[in-house]
């Protein structure tokens, strides 16, 4: 919905299908593609990114509503999510032992309040073996991102009430550093709270909405530069991280300030004219909400999927 309040970028649909196919990769063949989950990473700072577009713009038109933006994003995120758990809960009634579908019904409960990254913070590590048995795992991201939708547009109106023009992206990289130094040192404290609750995650975010605000010329050389760094930054982080790495720690940079470089060159580069990945992004969502009980289903049933026809499935 982003398309109604800002001009449409092919550039940053290509980078989600490609940041939605790292996280499905790495999860079917995790020795392929060892830093895959990375792409959870570049997905927050993408939504920032928008996030910012579309709460600035909408305020600059003076068409900008909190209640309006709850609405979108409850339109984007709920009806595909409510279709899955309902599938689940159906599957699970003729197919799962009691416990097992007591434990999914508590699962989908928190994953539709968006508050399933506290529930699995409670239970366990999200790289653990017990994790491939609970089939809403990932709708974790999801619940964090939708605690920092709740609280991102007070924060943006108050800093274009309270700064001068030009202040806002300054005020928004002092929290991405606070919330960045605090990741770092949680995830070596806290290394499961800090994997899954917002005060570690919102630099991610407030990342993309800083390469909102400093967004250049899309035709200038420095454009150019900045794209292809930052997919290489992005694509780099994919092979060179690993679950062994505490994350989101220090590592955590790689995709993230590779994902805003990407979005700040505002360059219509060779992704975004690579028409299979048009045509993937329309769907990346659901590819994201189904991809995961996928994995659970083949995990529980003792089924070795072939990375390509997973991804093909």
């Amino acid at each position: 919905d982003y398309h109604k309040t800002m001009n449409y970028r092919a550039d940053i649909d290509a980078l989600r299908t490609f940041a939605v196919l790292a996280v499905v990769i790495f999860h079917f063949n995790g020795s392929l593609l060892p830093g895959g989950f990375a792409g959870v990473d570049v997905f927050f700072a993408i939504s920032g990114y928008l996030m910012t577009g579309i709460i600035i713009s909408g305020i600059k038109k003076d068409t900008f509503t909190i209640a309006k933006f709850y609405l979108s994003r409850a339109k984007r995120i709920i009806p595909a999510l409510s279709v899955l758990c309902l599938l689940l809960m159906l599957y699970g009634w003729f197919k799962l032992p009691p416990l097992d579908y007591s434990a999914l019904s508590k699962h989908v409960f928190s994953s539709l309040l968006f508050v399933s990254n506290f529930v699995y913070w409670g239970e366990a590590g999200y790289f653990d073996a017990e994790s491939h048995h609970k089939w809403l795992l990932h709708t974790w991201s999801l619940s964090a991102e939708w605690q920092f939708y709740i609280i991102y547009p007070f924060i943006i109106i108050a800093f274009k009430k309270l700064l001068r023009d030009g202040w806002v992206g300054l005020a928004l990289i002092a929290l991405a550093v606070v919330s960045y130094v605090f990741s770092i040192y949680s995830s070596t404290v806290w290394p499961a709270a800090s994997y899954f609750l917002l005060p570690s995650r919102a630099w991610e975010m407030f990342a993309g909405g800083v390469a909102y605000c400093y967004a250049i010329n899309s035709k200038s050389k420095k454009s150019i530069a900045m794209h292809y760094t930052g997919l290489a930054l992005i694509v780099c982080s994919y092979f060179i991280v690993s679950s062994q790495d505490l994350w989101p720690g220090y590592m955590a940079l790689l995709p993230v300030l590779g994902a805003c470089l990407y979005l700040s060159a505002n360059h219509q580069g060779l992704l975004s004219r690579f028409t299979p990945s048009i045509m993937v992004w329309k769907c990346c969502y659901s590819i994201y909400l189904w991809y995961w009980p996928v994995v659970v289903y083949c995990t529980i049933n003792y089924i070795s999927v072939n990375i390509w026809l997973g991804l093909a499935f």
